[in-house]
């Protein structure tokens, strides 16, 4: 998945777009050069094809650098307003890489029609450029809508909780209570070689060689996570052959810096950064962090029913062939709401969301959803009366509390 990377992203996909359609052009150049031009295209002047594909390409160019310079405004924006991290993200957008690449493609077309069609200019390669130059219009305008959408915190917001619910969706799918082999019989076989954070795991990959080597392999680390070396990461149930643990071992690959790592934490901390920012002095914006509240508490309504443990993955036949380190509710209670409850201590508007998210939560878990926001609550009213808040303001926290008129809290 490297060409899914920042770098590539802006980098690879958009230049191997814009070199394939410069080709074509180069292609029907040398095509109406060495069998003649299409009667159809006779009457089309050399001199209006000339000025057709100059203009074409010089537009196509200037395109290009504002559709660059807006991205970059765009990116400058949102990790101000939103969060650094998104910007990662923003690189992999279909539309900045679709823009990037046609309107390359569309200026080295245009110029190959004007360089290889020998003594007069290529005249398909002039209808070829318009076509390309409405099809760079219409980009243009979808790339414009896009980007606009990327500036709108609600928009990101909706998008990340989106991609965290399905993450918990999955782990919760996955979840096994029984048939695993003990933890005693697994065996340490890849680990670290350096300093970094743990790349994203390829999933389908690990089953193949597990399934390959007639073992179940068990992922002892949580992609993004700061490893030291020799840290082990992978264990496996049973001998494997020299050829598959190698195989094994480069699986394990690091990164000098965290990035998205396709992992339920990577998506709540993310959201958690965005309601701190938005909490902090500097931004200000207490609706900004109610709706990442009222988002988390969404994304865990479907785990808060379940009890998540070790997450399993199994072959076509349907043995289990891979184990990665799951998460309790409580865990991801602690994880979501904990730096929210501390930010929130002076902020009486953000501790009544929590409270609204806490009963909300409260009302669809089971008993160990209920032991976990009950202490969650007792907390926050703790940090809200060390704070020094009026009695009449924790009260109106309180009585949102989980329970009726936040009775549960303390029973």
């Amino acid at each position: 998945m490297t060409w899914r990377t920042p770098f590539t992203a802006l980098l690879t996909v958009p230049a191997s777009l814009a070199l394939l359609i410069g080709a074509a052009g180069v292609g029907l150049a040398m095509a109406e050069r060495l069998y003649g031009t299409p009667a159809w295209l006779g009457a089309l002047d050399a001199e209006a094809v000339r000025t057709i594909l100059s203009v074409v390409a010089t537009s196509a160019m200037t395109a290009l650098s504002l559709a660059y310079s807006l991205t970059l405004v765009v990116f400058t924006l949102a990790a101000s307003s939103i969060g650094p991290r998104l910007l990662k993200r923003f690189t992999t957008e279909r539309a900045n890489q679709v823009t990037a690449g046609l309107l390359g493609g569309t200026f080295l077309f245009a110029l190959a029609g004007l360089g290889f069609g020998g003594e007069e200019p290529a005249r398909i390669a002039a209808l070829g450029a318009g076509v390309l130059a409405v099809a760079s219009v219409v980009q243009l305008i979808w790339f414009v809508r896009t980007v606009a959408q990327s500036v709108s915190v609600d928009d990101e917001l909706a998008k990340i909780a989106a991609r965290l619910e399905r993450d918990l969706k999955r782990l919760r799918e996955n979840s096994e209570d029984g048939g695993l082999p003990a933890p005693a019989t697994f065996r340490p076989l890849a680990a670290t070689a350096e300093s970094g954070y743990l790349a994203r795991l390829d999933r389908k990959g690990l089953v193949a060689l597990s399934e390959k080597a007639g073992v179940v392999l068990k992922v002892e680390r949580t992609a993004g996570d700061y490893l030291f070396p020799d840290t082990p990461v992978i264990s496996v149930s049973d001998e494997v052959s020299p050829d598959i643990r190698e195989k094994l071992s480069a699986t394990v690959r690091q990164e000098p810096a965290r990035s998205d790592a396709g992992t339920v934490h990577f998506s709540m901390n993310l959201l958690v950064e965005i309601a701190l920012r938005a909490l902090s002095p500097g931004v200000n914006d207490t609706f900004t962090a109610l709706a990442v509240c009222d988002m988390l508490s969404g994304a865990l309504a479907g785990v808060s029913r379940s009890t998540p443990r070790l997450e399993a993955i199994r072959d076509t036949r349907g043995n289990v062939r891979v184990i990665l380190p799951g998460a309790s509710i409580e865990e991801l209670l602690d994880e979501a709401y904990h730096p929210l409850r501390r930010a929130a201590a002076s902020n009486i508007l953000m501790a009544e969301g929590l409270a609204r998210a806490y009963q909300r939560l409260f009302a669809s878990g089971h008993a160990g959803t209920r032991r976990a926001l009950r202490e969650h609550a007792r907390l926050l009213l703790a940090d809200l009366a060390r704070v020094g808040h009026a009695e009449t303001d924790i009260g109106s926290v309180s009585e949102l509390m989980p329970g009726p008129a936040g009775r549960t809290v303390n029973s």
